[in-house]
Parts: structure tokens; sequence; C-alpha cells
């Protein structure tokens, strides 16, 4: 069991996944659905991760994964070719407003590795932008949601929440990102960066309140929304360089699939 699911994390299928997750848990907020939107992101996922892994082992970056990542180049590749062909033919399913938030984020993801991500503290605020508009904006766009003051509430709470739950990456690679990049934790210290988090909830907290009072969130989502927040800033709290791989790779990125697991048991509650 832990080799199936150290593959699925290694493979960068987990991480997929969790994306889906949270791009479902979007159709949830706003009460719309597409499931085009969905299977792009998920293959658009497994291609560009596993991408940016490949070109960052080449280029001579240490990882806890390169020794696997070697050992498996044939399954690397097999996604990555996978990857990028189905998430080509649903890109050309799209609206053009979609294809260019798509090839926005594109450029984004596939220019982290040669350099974007060196630049002072780019690399948690990229990380949080691609996600942000891979898990909801991408269905805004596509499903002609106007943007109103709710959509935008939204969007900045999966940003901060991305942001939130990126820092004990950040964490977890202090060692490696010494070298050569400016990262939160580096300049302000694991128990500030992990404050920096923790606070970046509680906004998060402030604005689905908010949302509730304007009934433009209903009380089975709020609730789903505060219970995630705070196992989120659990995790956050304990994380620090002396956990393992899987506690931030698998737990961590399943706070992503909680988010939607949460928002269904709520709805079938109230």
């Amino acid at each position: 069991m832990k080799s199936f699911i150290r593959f699925l994390v290694f493979s960068n299928i987990w991480v997929a996944f969790c994306v889906l997750a949270l791009a479902l848990s979007s159709e949830l907020f706003l009460e719309t659905a597409n499931y085009q939107i969905s299977k792009f992101i998920f293959f658009a996922t497994i291609f560009t991760y596993n991408f940016q892994r490949v070109v960052r082992v080449k280029r001579g970056s240490n990882h806890v994964r390169k020794q696997w990542l070697v050992e498996n180049k044939r399954v690397i590749y097999s996604l990555i070719l996978s990857g990028g062909i189905m998430s080509g033919y649903y890109f050309f399913k799209f609206q053009a407003p979609t294809q260019i938030a798509i090839a926005f984020s594109g450029v984004l993801s596939l220019l982290y590795p040669f350099g974007l991500r060196k630049v002072p503290f780019s690399k948690i605020f990229v990380i949080s932008l691609i996600w942000t508009i891979s898990t909801m904006l991408l269905l805004v766009i596509e499903n002609n949601i106007p943007i109103t003051q709710n959509i935008v509430l939204h969007l900045i709470s999966r940003f901060l929440f991305v942001f939130a739950i990126t820092i004990p990456f950040d964490i977890r690679d202090l060692q490696h990102d010494a070298q050569n990049l400016e990262t939160i934790p580096l300049f302000f210290g694991v128990q500030k960066s992990k404050v920096i988090g923790v606070s970046a909830l509680f906004i998060c907290v402030l604005i689905a309140i908010f949302q509730s009072f304007e009934n433009s969130l209903n009380s089975s989502n709020l609730l789903a929304l505060i219970l995630l927040y705070f196992v989120a800033s659990i995790f956050i709290r304990k994380s620090d360089e002396s956990k393992g791989e899987m506690y931030f790779s698998f737990w961590i990125e399943s706070l992503c699939i909680l988010v939607y697991f949460f928002l269904i048991i709520s709805g079938l509650i109230f």
C-alpha cells in the first residue's frame, strides 16, 4: 500500500486528483459545472508537474524525488505525453477567453523551472495564482459567470488558501532553497512563516463569514470551509523539516480533497 501511495505522489497523479477536487469544490460553491474543464485540469496538472520535475532534474536540481524519477523515466515520459495530448485535446474545445487564461497560466507553469522560481518570493505567489486560475477562474470564464463581488471574494479565498498550504512546502525545501531561492521561510523564519500561513487562513474565515452574511454562501458551505481552515492550520503549525515527504506531498496536498468531502458531507447533513 505504501509503495502504491508513493507511486501516486511521485508520479504527480495524486496532486492531479487534488487539483481536480479543488476544481469540483468550485462547482459546488458556484452552483455550476463543466466536466470539460475538470478533465482538462486533471491532465494538464499531470503534464506540467511531471514536465517541471524532469526539467529540474536535468538541470541538476537536488530533490527528494530525484532518484525515483531517474529510475522511472518511462513512466514519467508516458505521463507527460498522455497528459499533454489529453489537455491539448480539451484545450481546443474551450472559448477564446478561456484559452487565453489557460495560455497565461501555462506560460507561467512552463517558465517556472527555467528561472521564474528564482525571482524573490515568486515561487509561492506563482503557484497560488496558477492554482486559483486553474481551479476556479477557468470555470467562471468558460461558463460565462459574471465577475461579481462574490466571485472576487471566492477567488481571493482560493488564492489565500493555496498560499497558506504552500508555506509548509517551502519549509520542507529550506535546505534546497537556501542555495538559490528567496522564500518566505528563508526570509521570515519558520515560526513567522507559520503565523503568516495561519493568518491567511483567518482572512479566509472572515471572507466566508462575510459571504454568509451577504447570503452568497450557505450555512453548510460555511461550516465546511471553517472546518477545512481549522484542519489546515493544524497541519501548517505542525510543519517542520523533520517531517517526511509524505506528510507534505500526501497529507497536506490532501487538504484539497478534504474540502470537497467536507462540502459534500455538510450538504447532506444540512
